[in-house]
């Protein structure tokens, strides 16, 4: 009798729990959620899924977008999957920053950071794309005539990119 019992309370239950985890719904999403991020960075990074590509693949192929748009990289990581450049171009700047906080428009100094990271994913890869930069004004003596300000991104690099 206790078999029985045990049993049907066995069966019964075995729906109710869930071992593994949550069941997967579909086919993966884009991960958009930045926690743990400063305030205004979330806005700045654009997180994108791209199925059947392995991430040696779309490495090769950020890398060569970066030297198409003459970003020089200032690290090429294979291992981690991350390539940045950073520079003072003023067309590049212009193009890739927007920096309308700053009141001042003459004889502004922009910097430019641009970084991509790409990851597996399982099925296919994560390409991930941070633009930002700061825009001031430095005298030959080194004060801040102009206050840095940071500059969010245009969305022209990542638009282009994905």
């Amino acid at each position: 009798m206790r078999r029985i019992l045990a049993m049907t309370a066995a069966l019964s239950l075995g729906g109710c729990i869930t071992v593994y985890g949550p069941v997967k719904t579909g086919g993966q999403q884009q991960q958009d959620s930045q926690s743990g991020q400063q305030p205004g960075m979330s806005e700045q990074i654009s997180t994108s899924f791209i199925g059947n590509r392995k991430p040696a693949e779309l490495l090769n192929a950020v890398e060569l977008y970066f030297r198409e748009k003459a970003i020089t990289a200032s690290v090429n990581d294979p291992t981690t999957g991350i390539i940045a450049g950073t520079g003072e171009d003023p067309k590049l700047s212009s193009l890739y920053l927007d920096c309308s906080l700053l009141p001042q428009t003459q004889n502004i100094q922009e910097h430019y950071r641009i970084v991509a990271q790409v990851w597996s994913a399982g099925e296919g890869s994560n390409v991930s794309i941070m633009v930002t930069g700061t825009a001031g004004l430095d005298t030959a003596d080194g004060n801040d005539k102009v206050k840095p300000v940071e500059c969010k991104s245009t969305g022209i690099f990542e638009k282009d990119l994905l």
